[in-house]
């Protein structure tokens, strides 16, 4: 064989030699960075999913547990019979329906099976008994199964066939003295809800939320849920397993599953599953809070990050045929050196190193690549970062939701308590003084009756914009339950106590609430407490209670300080 032959094959072999192992690296650099990223990206569009579900029900858990701690409504299951006890706790369910986002509220009692319900445009106003559960009855199971279940609240979705509608219920039960007597709660209508949750399309994403047993509580096919799953034999559920064909993908994300209920909650667990005909990403999460899984399903196209660059193998391989002997010095310079780098910051940006910046290496198209790997980067890190801002303001916005009374903008019970107990430790430090109002508007079941509860929400309103217009910068107001305000008054002397409560008394005297078909006026009896000596927040506000006992007990509309009462 002629030289020039074996030249030509020994360059034709060194060219195939290079030229495959060049291909195979840059295959298996682009799939490392796709598989890092597509882990990292499952795991954020997971905490995104995650966020977006609880944020419309975080609010209305917490309204439906405060509901379910009222005494009236308490009362009221503990003996329905008593016309008067069932006045209070229907106004109880009444005033609680107005604050609950789908204006509806139900009240089913363990006693008689007694089912109460009232929607939003107040259907059932006088008869909100709607009927009456029975064990033997298929659609009431679900009331039986969640007494079994005994936790303290439930997230489900079912059909009420009596009442002929389908919601996210949200089920909590009310309880007395280590004893349950019922449940309670509200719903939240279900094709809005499926809308705010897995109904925001993503290109390549799919959604599902399922409960412990993996049956499907949330889709955007609603023929794939799982109604009144509690109520129901497990072999009777629409599982997930419905949606994957492979066997061993079924069993991985039962094993997935039932691994993440024994870690820290929050934490995302992802595999490559099969899903309607391909490869798909799931990342998976545990929601305590429902007590569901959150599962987001993404291809192959939405987690790849470096797709459509073969022909760069390509090109060095044309280079590597017209100079073999130069592609040996100029390799190492313009390709490997820089993936080196280009791989060697990606693996430190995955390990935490958020400062880094990515290096633009070499020229030509590996330039024109660690510069769109840069821009990757920092869009990662800017969606990362609005990520969290969105995550930090629903948290700051939940946290004020939980303090704030909705109706009159001042505290809650919750918020006042909180501001009692930060006082109470400052005045401890400071040796200063720390006065309290409790304030009571007199008569004022009357006024709802009357005129009813939309003029008593008026006068509620009216009595704290009274109390905020009278407060100092440094003091705090908040309604203390039903038409009872708390003030506290740090750093002030009876004189100074007594002359902010008269003028509250005064202010309040001189209220024309104007409904559009009635005017009425009203006044508020008020205690005042300012202890001597430090008291614990619960001697201080029972002092200021009997202050307030004693004001109604002399007649209303007047002030009455807990040292000048007798028998305290």
């Amino acid at each position: 064989m002629l030289l020039t032959s074996r030249f030509l094959l020994l360059r034709a072999g060194i060219f195939l030699l290079f030229g495959a192992l060049l291909w195979l690296t840059f295959i298996a650099i682009v799939e490392n960075i796709n598989l890092r990223w597509g882990h990292e990206l499952a795991q954020r569009q997971v905490l995104f999913d995650k966020y977006r579900t609880l944020s419309p029900l975080i609010r209305e858990i917490e309204l439906a547990r405060n509901m379910a701690a009222e005494p009236a409504l308490i009362g009221m299951a503990l003996n329905e019979q008593d016309a008067a006890a069932r006045r209070r706790g229907l106004k109880i369910l009444e005033d609680y329906r107005f604050r609950f986002n789908d204006r509806s509220y139900f009240a089913a009692f363990a006693h008689s099976g007694h089912y109460y319900y009232n929607d939003a445009e107040n259907s059932f106003a006088g008869k909100q008994l709607r009927y009456t559960l029975s064990p033997q009855n298929k659609g009431d199971q679900w009331f039986y199964a969640t007494l079994a279940a005994d936790t303290d609240y439930q997230v489900n979705v079912d059909p009420d066939l009596h009442l002929g509608v389908v919601k996210v219920w949200i089920n909590v039960l009310l309880k007395h003295e280590g004893a349950t007597l019922g449940v309670v709660g509200t719903g939240i209508d279900l094709t809005e809800f499926l809308r705010q949750s897995v109904g925001i399309k993503q290109k390549g994403v799919d959604n599902f939320f399922v409960d412990r047993s993996l049956a499907i509580q949330l889709s955007t096919d609603p023929e794939l849920i799982d109604y009144a799953s509690i109520a129901k034999k497990l072999d009777e559920r629409i599982r997930i397993d419905v949606l994957f064909k492979d066997p061993e993908d079924v069993k991985a994300l039962h094993a997935v599953a039932a691994e993440l209920l024994s870690k820290p909650a929050g934490e995302v667990a992802t595999l490559w599953v099969g899903f309607q005909g391909e490869r798909h990403l799931l990342g998976i999460s545990w929601l305590p809070e429902l007590g569901w899984y959150d599962l987001t399903l993404m291809d192959e196209q939405s987690v790849a990050v470096l797709r459509g660059f073969s022909w760069v193998p390509l090109l060095f391989s044309l280079l590597l045929l017209l100079a073999l002997i130069a592609m040996g010095v100029f390799l190492n310079r313009w390709v490997l050196h820089p993936i080196r780098r280009l791989h060697a910051a990606t693996q430190s940006i995955q390990n935490g190193d958020n400062k880094l910046e990515p290096p633009i290496v070499g020229k030509g198209e590996m330039e024109a690549l660690s510069r769109s790997f840069r821009q990757m980067v920092d869009t990662v890190r800017n969606t990362n970062q609005e990520l969290e801002r969105k995550v930090q303001e629903r948290t700051e916005a939940l946290q004020l939701l939980s303090e704030v009374d909705p109706l009159t903008g001042l505290l809650n019970r919750r918020g006042m308590m909180a501001r009692f107990e930060q006082e109470i430790a400052r005045q401890a430090r400071q040796d200063g003084s720390l006065g309290l109002l409790l304030l009571d508007l007199d008569h004022f079941k009357d006024v709802n009756d009357q005129y009813g509860h939309a003029a008593g929400d008026l006068a509620l309103c009216a009595t704290a914009k009274v109390l905020s217009g009278m407060m100092r910068a440094y003091d705090h107001a908040g309604r203390w339950g039903g038409e009872e305000f708390l003030i506290l008054l740090p750093d002030c002397n009876e004189t100074d106590l007594l002359t902010i409560a008269e003028r509250i008394r005064v202010r309040i005297e001189a209220l024309k609430i104007d409904t559009g078909q009635h005017k009425f006026s009203f006044t508020a009896s008020i205690g005042a407490h300012l202890p001597k000596d430090p008291q614990t927040p619960d001697a201080m506000l029972l002092l200021v209670d009997r202050a307030l006992y004693a004001a109604k007990a002399g007649g209303r509309n007047c002030v009455k300080l807990s040292s000048k009462v007798d028998n305290l």
